[in-house]
């Protein structure tokens, strides 16, 4: 059944460089995905330890933050921005000081996907300006994305995950949908959205959910939904963990194009984006 989690009411624990709230954790969800929000104050500094996972550490509030991204033993330092962050593959870390304003940090963790072949032996991770991104938008021009990572669209080398930005317009909604296993993704994919600004509705086979800032929509494999944006619009964060699944549309079979935004195919229109 589909779940929805107020980020907002979560209770914060300390820790030495401010508090942090755990939004999924294997324990208490039954998720392989951890997500967590940690609040840095300035000045000081907070540590992502290289794991045998995927890590994605986005910086969801607060400016000049100093990242240092490290892999192989070379270390990069970014001058961050909010909506910018770092993806990391295992054995890569990063320290996120924040040097002026505190610090609102958005961590994601999940498990290696060795399902489906890799574009090379060893996939790099990286570091993000969201802004400078390529978006997408749908058939209906109501819809745009930005991915911060995903295999399709050359950003990252593995299936780990896709997680990026959502935006609805006034009114819009995404088609009534199912995410599946795959032969090679036979366990179930794990799907939320973490709603930042707007309000709507989850519709689901037995009614329906009101969402709005702060909801985090966690959605099983197998489970029809449909999200709906009121007359605010809905500026939201969605993930999938591997990007490994089967997606069946209903009574929309337009609804999965999605189109390079600011590209020409020669009639004005924009590029479609193949994706499999």
């Amino acid at each position: 059944m589909i779940r929805i989690i107020n980020t907002s009411g979560l209770s914060k624990t300390p820790i030495p460089e401010g508090n942090v709230r755990n939004v999924l954790t294997h324990s208490n969800d039954a998720t392989k995905v951890q997500v967590a929000i940690y609040e840095v104050e300035p000045g000081q500094t907070h540590h992502v330890l290289p794991s045998d996972q995927t890590q994605v550490v986005y910086v969801w509030e607060g400016n000049d933050a100093e990242v240092t991204y490290t892999k192989g033993g070379k270390s990069t330092v970014y001058t961050s921005q909010r909506r910018s962050g770092v993806y990391l593959e295992p054995n890569e870390e990063a320290i996120v000081k924040a040097t002026g304003t505190r610090l609102v940090l958005l961590y994601v963790k999940v498990p290696k996907h060795s399902g489906k072949p890799m574009a090379d032996d060893k996939p790099s991770g990286y570091f993000f300006e969201e802004s400078k991104l390529q978006s997408l938008v749908d058939e209906k021009r109501i819809r745009t994305r930005t991915f911060w990572v995903n295999k399709e669209t050359g950003l990252s080398g593995s299936w780990d995950l896709q997680i990026g930005r959502m935006l609805y317009a006034s009114n819009a909604y995404s088609p009534r949908h199912v995410h599946n296993p795959t032969k090679t993704n036979p366990e179930k994919p794990e799907h939320f959205y973490l709603i930042e600004t707007g309000t709507g509705e989850v519709k689901h086979d037995d009614g329906s959910l009101p969402v709005g800032p702060g909801s985090l929509v966690l959605i099983p494999s197998g489970e029809w939904h449909q999200l709906l944006a009121s007359e605010t619009g809905f500026d939201y964060i969605e993930f999938q963990a591997p990007f490994d699944f089967s997606t069946v549309m209903d009574h929309d079979p337009q609804g999965k194009n999605w189109y390079i935004q600011g590209t020409d195919d020669g009639t004005g229109n924009p590029k479609r984006w193949v994706q499999s």
